[in-house]
C-alpha cells in the first residue's frame, strides 16, 4: 500500500484546487473585467497543472518508499 500520509497530502492538494477553482468561478459574477482574465491567465491557468504534476509525482514517490520500506524489511529478516 502506498505511503498513507503522502497519499493523503496528495489528496488534500487536489481537494485544495478544486475548492480555488470553485470560489474563483463564483467571482465571476461580480469581477469580469480584464484584470480577471489577465490573473487567471497568468496564476490560476498555469496552477491546475501543475498540481496534477505534483500529485502524480507525489504518488509515484508514495510508491517507491513503500518499496524501499519492503525491500529493508526483506533483509532485516534474513540471517
Amino acid at each position: 500500500m502506498a505511503n498513507a500520509r503522502a497519499l493523503a497530502g496528495s489528496n488534500q492538494l487536489k481537494q485544495s484546487i478544486r475548492a480555488l477553482r470553485d470560489q474563483w468561478l463564483i467571482t465571476e459574477e461580480t469581477w469580469s473585467d480584464s484584470v480577471r482574465q489577465r490573473f487567471e491567465d497568468r496564476y490560476l491557468s498555469p496552477l491546475e497543472p501543475a498540481v496534477d504534476a505534483a500529485v502524480f509525482g507525489i504518488q509515484k514517490l508514495a510508491e517507491i518508499l513503500d518499496q524501499v520500506r519492503r525491500d529493508c524489511a526483506d533483509r532485516s529478516e534474513t540471517p
